[in-house]
């Protein structure tokens, strides 16, 4: 299969003019991104954003917008046409005489905007900034402390214009102060926002000052426009270090040929191409198709929408992921204006991401996120999930070393909050490792250190760091890296273990009592939660497989094993059913299955393993009972329970073999596109944001699952693929392993194995034991 061929296929076309920033195309080389879109009069406008562009309130917030107009303007008077080259990683935009292309460079974090013109006209850039004065921020769980937003710095330079946002005090100390740190301690936390400085230097080839915002080139044939971005926590000399970078930035078109070769290699080194699914239409409240909304008008010469979303969704993931933080879950860097003069609320969710926003301004504006600033282990490791099976390690590494910061903080923490060793974790984290003033609450009085007022993700705590330390025993068993094995995963891990069992040391016959805490979000205050459990299971067994020679300590793994709580399982016989906590009230305050955590993160079932009836019987119980077998509508409340968003109940019909759940659970996510923006990829909103991260990684993660799962040294192929349904793919089963096929008519009509000799450990789906006789 010729892939470059095939991905010229997935380009999104415009030939219409956008109305607002609902029309944006994403773009990005990891770290920087931008959203570009052309208005009804014809001007370029982008929101330009960064992954370390991080204020007082550890907001990640755009580094501002820019706008490019031409006159005479050649996207006016006839011709127009926007295509995003998924091939090229670039947008170009034709116009009556013209063609301007714009791309994010890979040796440094510039955005380049190049054109070219068949008759003389005068190029105006503007630069604008939202962040004019002095403020608190909106959103939830942020109040006043005593800290405010500093405005941002404009200003003429040599030629160019500078923007920046250099941060005033910041949340770090009185967030340190109300979790229990003092002076003495302070230096344990690893502070990513005191002293940042972010923004950029933009400068146009031959242009003149207009103003202080503003270059103006008059009478040209081609248009030079670079902007230079950068974030430091040193940075008191930021302009002269972001100018000496200007220096070094590279020929635009040797910068252009490097950015091609990246992505063209990367289109080459994985890829999924499904035909013959049926498209299904997007569902909506009838309250919201009376919205005012944006063209939907695009040209994409792919008719399966599966692929689309898996195209889309896998080239925006490559787009945000190698910054120094997380991919932001409310919306990566690609989060727009909300609409309505609304600030982001439950009643008011689908509407306000929906409608077409209003003019951009101090209060309302494309910074704000949904929900809070945090990091929410639930969210942000959707996308990490599904990278190993695409080759893409360097994210993943990125991942464990943000959480590799707070190694000595959750040491702190553990002794400080229960007199316990080791490590210490929690669901939500600020860049610097505690959670936010507003989640762990303000008003202390007769509330023990270390408990989270916040009792949904604020009281999750422990699963999230064994399924941390899971994902870190995928990823040696994936490279084989055994430095990374004993220095990192089995260190962090051993940490872990130890603050179980001295925070909770009690025992009943022998076995550990885990608790209260919360199975998840849905149960609180339970014994022995079921994500805990199975976390525990699937961590020591993959550790006493591995053997003392690598991980250094086998007999305290096999001792700690004999005393962990089994998982917790209700009814007798054929009525048997995993349950959320070994002691649990059945009150549920979120729409999430718990119990499930034993197929997904921690795969203790599936093809070919035992039980896997158990497993079956719970996933068809529980969603049938709590009303999950159904899309999400958009414009409902983040309440209405359903199997889209962050919910990864496709992923576990993928893992355990039931393809008839896991195809109308992919073909009904799949078309979850956003009804108010044009680009499709723009998912959600669903529990989250637009785009919503969660939802798109699940389907990445999921379709993978559907084409090829990696158990040990099984390679099982197209576990959970209709037959209905023709493939052709590029998948790693480990770092020097590749599965490359191709499916069609029922039928393996190609197949190859590298190295040949993992072939043997291929099993194809005739050799699952059918659903139909468990």
């Amino acid at each position: 299969m010729d892939i470059l061929r095939q991905m010229d296929l997935c380009n999104v076309t415009y030939h219409e003019l956008g109305e607002t920033d609902r029309s944006a195309m994403p773009l990005g080389n990891g770290n920087l991104g931008a959203s570009v879109w052309v208005n009804q009069d014809g001007q370029i406008c982008l929101y330009l954003a960064r992954n370390d562009a991080l204020t007082e309130y550890d907001r990640n917030v755009k580094l501002g917008m820019v706008q490019i107009t031409c006159t005479p303007n050649p996207f006016t008077s006839g011709r127009f046409e926007q295509e995003l080259k998924l091939t090229d990683g670039l947008i170009e935009i034709r116009g009556e005489n013209a063609a301007i292309q714009i791309f994010a460079g890979r040796q440094r974090d510039t955005l380049y905007i190049l054109g070219k013109f068949e008759q003389p006209a005068e190029v105006r850039a503007i630069y604008r900034t939202w962040r004019t004065r002095p403020a608190v921020p909106t959103g939830e769980y942020i109040g006043p402390c005593g800290v405010w937003e500093e405005p941002d710095t404009v200003e003429y330079r040599d030629g160019r214009i500078y923007f920046c946002h250099k941060n005033g005090k910041t949340v770090v100390r009185e967030t340190a102060k109300q979790q229990g740190f003092t002076d003495a301690s302070m230096e344990l936390i690893p502070d990513s926002i005191s002293g940042r400085v972010f923004g950029g230097l933009m400068g146009l080839a031959g242009a003149k000052r207009r103003d202080a915002c503003t270059l103006v080139n008059g009478q040209v044939r081609s248009l030079d426009l670079r902007i230079a971005t950068g974030s430091t926590l040193s940075g008191e000399n930021f302009a002269d270090e972001l100018c000496g970078e200007w220096q070094n930035i590279r020929d635009p078109y040797l910068a252009l040929e490097e950015v091609k070769a990246w992505w063209r290699e990367y289109w080459q080194k994985s890829y999924i191409f499904v035909e013959h699914d049926d498209p299904v239409s997007c569902p909506v409240v009838e309250e919201l198709e009376a919205v005012k909304k944006e063209t939907a008008e695009y040209n994409c010469g792919l008719t399966s929408n599966v692929t689309k979303a898996y195209v889309f969704t896998k080239y925006m993931t490559a787009c945000c992921s190698g910054g120094e933080f997380p991919i932001y879950y409310n919306g990566m860097l690609f989060q727009l204006c909300p609409g309505e003069r609304n600030h982001y609320c439950r009643e008011n969710f689908g509407r306000v991401f929906t409608a077409q926003p209003h003019e951009i301004d101090e209060e309302y504006n494309p910074d704000e996120r949904s929900w809070c600033q945090e990091q929410l282990w639930q969210n942000v490791r959707h996308p990490y999930h599904s990278m190993l099976a695409r080759g893409e390690t360097e994210p993943v590494r990125r991942l464990f070393s943000y959480y590799r910061r707070f190694w000595r903080l959750n040491r702190y923490r553990a002794d400080r909050y229960y007199q316990a060793e080791g490590q210490h974790n929690t669901e939500m984290t600020m860049s610097f490792g505690l959670q936010s003033m507003g989640i762990y609450g303000k008003d202390r009085e007769g509330i023990p250190q270390g408990y989270a007022v916040n009792r949904w993700g604020g009281a999750v705590d422990i699963s999230p760091g064994l399924e941390l330390s899971m994902l870190m025993l995928d990823y040696y068993q994936f490279t084989k890296d055994e430095v990374f094995l004993r220095e990192e995963a089995v260190t962090y891990i051993k940490d872990l273990l130890r603050y179980i069992e001295t925070r909770f040391p009690k025992k009943s016959d022998g076995v550990m009592q885990i608790g209260p805490l919360n199975s998840v979000e849905t149960y609180r205050d339970t014994i022995n939660p079921l994500p805990v459990a199975a976390g525990l299971h699937a961590v020591l067994d993959r550790l006493l497989e591995l053997g003392p020679e690598k991980t250094g300590d086998g007999s305290y793994f096999k001792d700690y094993r004999e005393k962990i709580p089994p998982l917790p399982v209700g009814g007798k016989d054929k009525e048997r059913l995993l349950m959320p906590a070994q002691g649990y009230q059945d009150k549920r305050y979120n729409v999430e299955i718990p119990e499930l955590y034993a197929c997904f993160p921690f795969r203790l079932f599936g093809i070919g393993k035992a039980d896997r009836e158990l497993a079956v019987r719970t996933y068809r119980t529980r969603t049938e009972e709590f009303g999950l077998r159904k899309c999400f509508r958009i414009g409902e409340t983040p309440d209405e329970p359903s199997y889209s968003g962050w919910q990864y109940l496709g992923v576990v019909a993928a893992i355990l073999g039931l393809t008839r759940e896991a195809e109308d659970i992919l073909t009904h996510n799949c078309a979850l596109q956003n009804p108010g923006c044009r680009f499709p990829g723009m998912w959600g909103p669903v529990y989250d944001a637009v785009p919503d991260v969660d939802h798109g990684a699940n389907i990445l993660n999921q379709l993978q699952k559907m084409v090829l799962q990696t158990e040990g040294d099984q390679i099982y192929l197209l576990p959970a693929f209709p037959k209905k349904w023709d493939v052709s793919f590029r998948l790693y089963a480990d770092a020097a392993t590749t599965v490359e096929a191709e499916y069609r008519g029922g039928k393996i009509t190609k197949l190859s194995v590298s190295p040949e000799d993992r072939r043997k450990d291929i099993v194809f789906q005739e050799s699952f034991p059918a659903v139909q006789q468990i």
